[in-house]
């Protein structure tokens, strides 16, 4: 597994979504799985990739101009801030990409393998990661978990500006000037939202060629120990950083070949750390929650093998799991780094081969097939 992402890396270093990088390493990935799987394809696709980020240099400007509008007519500039929040939570807090319309599409690729079972398939089990790396957050890597406090702080200026701005239409008290003087001084922090990447495309070691890897490794153990009932399908998305789009993509467009197939997805991202293994059972971003009995059943097979795990609200970011959640498709997310604060690592240039625990690989293996073998035998 470890070598995967040192090939990868090694190749093609980082894969910026929709990038030549990230289309060559895909068809890489597409050529190990067709030595395990009984079939592979890659899958192109387009989609506003980059909608999800650039949007947020609009939502600063107009942050920007309904402060000002404020002064001159304060409904009108209520209005403004009010329907910038409303945007800014649905398209980018979200993920329900509202905005996509105003940007250019491109193209992106997701990588699929399937192991039959020995018997027919009466259930598929999704094994997936993300190909993708983004450019480094700038802010977080200046200043480590300072920057990513700014950026919840920004995000929380939009809506508190609203709520303010309306107010102020039915309460005209002498402090609504000073609360207004408030809000401009903190005009600022919005740089790490209106700047926030650098030129460094990150290697992406850990963020997620370890998810991609360990969809790699169980297609090579179940290709040798053929499941009985078990369909075991690797997938391999594009542009996860870019708003989820491959799983977007992926399940939207077989929605009813997978819900038929009683396909459950196990999303893999960042398993970096041993004593951070972490069951999500929520992702707050996007308003999903993971099933409760899909969750018991990933802690039942982490007390089996004696692997050490949490079990969290993942509360900053998304998965691909997200994506398939709000289609109304079963999915798990299980990540292996530190969530209760910023990771050093998370999109920073030191998302690299030198701090990935090799021993959370082989534990999250255990734990994977573990959960697949448990699975197939009440698949009759």
């Amino acid at each position: 597994m470890v070598q995967f992402i040192k090939n990868v890396i090694l190749q093609f270093g980082g894969r910026y979504f929709g990038s030549e990088q990230e289309k060559k390493a895909q068809i890489y990935t597409k050529g190990v799985l067709e030595q395990y799987c009984d079939k592979t394809e890659i899958i192109p696709f387009e989609s506003a990739l980059e909608a999800h980020f650039q949007s947020l240099k609009i939502f600063c400007i107009v942050y920007v101009l309904s402060l000002i509008t404020f002064k001159f007519n304060i409904v009108f500039g209520a209005f403004l801030s009010v329907s910038n929040t409303v945007l800014f939570l649905g398209h980018f807090v979200t993920y329900r990409h509202w905005l996509d319309f105003l940007f250019k599409k491109k193209t992106s690729y997701n990588v699929i393998g399937d192991i039959e079972p020995i018997q027919t398939a009466t259930s598929t089990i999704i094994i997936s990661g993300h190909i993708d790396s983004v450019k480094e957050f700038k802010w977080w890597y200046r200043l480590k978990h300072a920057g990513a406090v700014l950026s919840v702080i920004a995000g929380f200026l939009f809506p508190l500006l609203s709520v303010f701005m309306v107010l102020a239409i039915f309460v005209h008290q002498p402090f609504i000037d000073y609360i207004w003087i408030f809000f401009l001084l903190c005009t600022p922090i919005l740089i790490v939202y209106f700047d926030m990447h650098g030129d460094i495309v990150v290697d992406g070691a850990l963020d997620n060629l370890t998810g991609v890897a360990m969809a790699v490794e169980m297609a090579k153990v179940f290709s040798e120990e053929k499941l009985q009932y078990t369909r075991i399908r690797c997938i391999s998305f594009g542009s996860e950083e870019a708003g989820l789009r491959g799983a977007w993509h992926y399940g939207k467009t077989n929605k009813k070949q997978l819900l038929d197939e009683k396909a459950f997805m196990i999303n893999l991202d960042t398993i970096k750390d041993l004593e951070h293994m972490t069951i999500g059972t929520r992702e707050t971003n996007t308003l999903v929650s993971f099933d409760k009995n899909d969750i018991a059943k990933m802690e039942e097979s982490f007390k089996a093998t004696g692997v050490f795990y949490k079990k969290l609200p993942l509360d900053v970011g998304a998965s691909d799991a997200s994506a398939f959640r709000i289609l109304g498709l079963p999915a798990l997310s299980i990540i292996g780094m530190m969530s209760e604060r910023l990771d050093i690592c998370y999109h920073t240039r030191l998302d690299n081969i030198e701090h990935l625990d090799g021993a959370a690989m082989e534990a999250m293996k255990k734990v994977l097939i573990h959960f697949i073998q448990t699975w197939d035998k009440k698949a009759k």
